[in-house]
């Protein structure tokens, strides 16, 4: 999937209006997103949604509202899905508050030239 082309395809074929229920459609508020322009949200709202293993969902979306670009997207959705979406969206859940938190102490220790 190239996410530029998807970036670039939105901007074309939405304005920021459409944009803002699109994303609402996602519950996310379009002017939260940060970013300067409409440049900087879509790209934010695409690496989002595929932390959270949902850029399917967005591209199903993009789809409905513009059936003209069912042909770039279409083989993306007919890929067998092979989790690379989801090795990132446990963070967004731990962020979010879903999940368990983390309870087990680092493991990691620094090195210091102190003794301990």
């Amino acid at each position: 999937m190239n996410r530029i082309r998807l970036r670039d395809d939105l901007i074309t074929a939405f304005n920021e209006a459409e944009l803002a229920q699109l994303c609402s459609r996602f519950g996310l508020s379009y002017d939260a997103l940060p970013g300067n322009g409409q440049r900087d949200k879509v790209a934010v709202l695409i690496g989002m949604l595929e932390r959270r293993s949902r850029l399917r969902e967005l591209i199903r979306e993009i789809i409905a509202e513009r059936p003209h670009l069912a042909s770039e997207y279409d083989v993306y959705l007919s890929a067998k899905t092979t989790g690379e979406e989801e090795h990132l969206s446990w963070l967004d859940q731990i962020a979010s508050g879903m999940g368990a938190p983390i309870d087990e102490p680092p493991t990691m220790k620094w090195k210091s030239d102190e003794p301990d």
